[in-house]
């Protein structure tokens, strides 16, 4: 895919070509906390693990998408969303946003590392927009199989979250297509 403003057709379009179901093709056009829509799909609550989290000079590519010069300072985030009832993997994201951009009581809550961000733009009442970038299909991924623990293939999509019509966060995320394929009752 080539980056842009996806579209809900070329959302659908990408699904048929690489047999995904309906729900990889809502997981993929989501515009709203993932969070959220997690705990829908696995009707319980989710949390947050950190992998790793510093800050760095931003990498040419984020900055592109975050419209903001290279190497100025970002909050890079690597987590992992998780099942509460047993800590299993549902998601891994990778995120970069602009220390510039945020307020002090917003800085403090993204570096605690264990609030998702749309629980901190949420109690902070940050009015955004998630506005959808790219999208691909990974067959298989070493790392992600590690992390995710399943093997791929997995879908990723980036996406920015938008707010004062600027890029406040830049994100991608990566989901394992067969977790959720399981019948209900073995996610829940």
């Amino acid at each position: 895919m080539t980056p842009g403003s996806i579209t809900h057709r070329e959302i659908v379009d990408f699904a048929r070509k690489n047999g995904l179901q309906r729900i990889h093709r809502v997981l993929l056009g989501h515009d709203g906390s993932m969070t959220n829509l997690l705990e829908l799909i696995t009707c319980g609550s989710v949390e947050l693990r950190t992998l790793g989290q510093k800050i760095v000079p931003c990498p040419e590519m984020a900055s592109r998408l975050l419209q903001i010069n290279v190497f100025e300072e970002v909050n890079e985030r690597d987590i992992i969303m998780v099942r509460s009832s047993d800590g299993y993997p549902l998601l891994h994201a990778k995120s970069f946003t602009p220390i510039s951009r945020l307020d002090p009581t917003f800085k403090s809550d993204l570096m605690r590392a264990d609030i998702p961000i749309g629980k901190i733009l949420q109690k902070h009442r940050i009015e955004s927009r998630r506005e959808l970038i790219d999208m691909g299909l990974i067959e298989r991924d070493e790392r992600l199989s590690e992390l995710l623990r399943c093997k791929g293939p997995y879908i990723w999509r980036s996406y920015n979250i938008i707010t004062r019509d600027l890029p406040l966060i830049t994100i991608r995320e990566t989901l394992p297509t067969s977790l959720y394929l399981q019948p209900e009752a073995e996610s829940s």
